[in-house]
């Protein structure tokens, strides 16, 4: 018989600022439920549901593809918004069905991701089947759906945990039959669905409200950096047509040409299998993933010797440089620092300083929607859109005097930092609210907050955000 324990004495944590707990709990014996209400169970997987595994027909045979049949892969269900499967990317044939071991899964069954990646989530709103990197999970008993669906959500790192191989890891279908799962009465189910249903729909809501903000920030800090480079910051300076049918104006005195009129040199970092210089240690060897607008991330940065970094010169960086991503974020620049000098680059787009220009306007400039505008009219690839140096030293940037440089690079030094701390002030609140509605699904559907009566106690709206 498992022991019964006293609410109030093995889970005083658990308040969740209003939420309490029941009054009676019981050691589930399961590491990652703990303690759990005396009234509830814990079952593995293979109790409450029937494992279906999924396969895939041949792929190169016209006649398996663009049925009616809804065939539901990992990738379908990493892109959803919704929680509801209707209408995968791709359908089978009759005749695709019935060449490989898929099944249908009825309306209602789980289907959750098991390789590439582990843990992607969704409940089928009609009949579906899947393919290999997917399992679907049918009721062998009455259960709400969308209570197990959050179940689920919650014990995504233990799943992720069971996951085994060495190219990727896959969750096999006898570890995730063997997974425990916290059961309570079906009535109750009902209720923390529910519960969950609207509390998280508010914090979904605060989250897109804030997303969207950040989004009109960005647009706000965009439109700055655009104007004051393109404009200057004399609004009553005299302007004359720039020629170019994009731009519009420009000063009068300023100048308008190539990339390649700025700087005297205008390279490409490492191309030919950079990964082969890849240290443990040594000197910051950047990629594009770690070039942010205006700055370089040395922290995030792999390593090269300093030996080779000075042997590749090519792409040896100097404080003053710019470096601009050419593939996945296409356009996007940074200032090299003094801490970056010597460091070493791969692939990415170097701009060589020089005492013509002032690199922190220059960035602002290659940052702006001149310079975007351009790299997307030249960019190409299908899997990972890019640019190359032939398109790079063409890209037409105008050219403010020297010391107008200074003065827009100072004056958006100062707007742009506002910007972006307001920026990071939200992320912050966005990321404290998806890490809130994490903790509060897990304590609902492990039952370490009682939601019986929860329009009596404290909500999102109130106490509990």
């Amino acid at each position: 018989m498992r022991a019964v324990t006293d609410a109030t004495d093995s889970v005083p944590e658990v308040r969740h600022r209003g939420f309490r707990p029941y009054p009676k709990y019981t050691e589930s014996g399961v590491e990652w439920l703990g303690e759990i209400p005396e009234h509830w169970e814990s079952k593995a997987v293979k109790r409450q549901f029937r494992v279906v595994n999924g396969s895939t027909p041949k792929s190169g045979a016209a006649e398996n593809w663009d049925g009616d049949i809804p065939w539901v892969t990992p990738d379908d269900l990493g892109k959803m918004n919704d929680r509801v499967i209707n209408e995968p990317s791709r359908h089978l044939t009759r005749k695709g069905y019935e060449s490989c071991g898929t099944q249908m899964v009825r309306a209602g069954s789980l289907v959750l991701s098991t390789r590439a990646p582990i843990g992607h989530l969704g409940i089928a709103g009609t009949a579906v089947c899947t393919n290999q990197g997917c399992r679907s999970l049918v009721f062998r008993r009455l259960g709400d759906e969308r209570y197990f669906y959050f179940q689920l959500h919650a014990a995504r790192p233990v799943l992720e945990a069971a996951g085994r191989g060495s190219t990727f890891k896959e969750l096999g279908s006898e570890d995730l039959q063997s997974t425990e799962l916290a059961v309570p009465p079906l009535y109750e189910q009902r209720v923390i669905a529910d519960f969950l249903d609207g509390e998280t729909a508010k914090i979904d809501a605060l989250l897109a409200k804030k997303e969207r903000l950040i989004e009109l920030l960005q647009e706000k800090r965009t439109a700055l950096v655009t104007r004051a480079v393109t404009r200057g910051l004399d609004p009553n300076v005299p302007m004359k047509d720039s020629g170019v049918q994009w731009l519009d104006k420009i000063p009068a005195q300023w100048q308008l040409g190539p990339l390649k009129r700025i700087s005297p040199e205008i390279t490409v970092g490492v191309v030919v299998n950079p990964s082969t210089y890849v240290q443990t240690e040594g000197v910051p060897f950047l990629y594009g993933s770690d070039i942010r607008e205006g700055r370089a991330v040395a922290a995030t940065a792999r390593r090269m010797s300093d030996e080779d970094s000075k042997s590749l010169s090519k792409s040896r960086l100097s404080a003053g440089d710019l470096v601009c991503v050419r593939v996945g974020a296409p356009g996007v620049t940074a200032v090299i620092s003094p801490e970056l000098e010597g460091a070493n680059c791969a692939s990415v787009l170097i701009v060589r300083h020089a005492s013509t220009f002032d690199s922190q306007w220059l960035c602002y400039a290659m940052n702006s929607r001149i310079v975007r505008h351009q790299v997307e009219l030249v960019q190409y690839g299908a899997a990972q859109e890019q640019f190359n140096v032939a398109h790079a030293v063409e890209f037409v940037v105008p050219l403010a005097p020297a010391s107008e440089q200074r003065e827009i690079a100072a004056f958006l030094d100062l707007r742009t930092t506002k910007l972006d701390a307001l920026v990071t002030k939200i992320r912050e609140a966005v990321d404290h609210l998806k890490e809130f509605r994490t903790t509060l699904i897990s304590a609902a559907v492990t039952g370490k907050i009682d939601v019986r009566d929860a329009p009596d106690q404290a909500t999102t709206q109130g106490g509990a955000l």
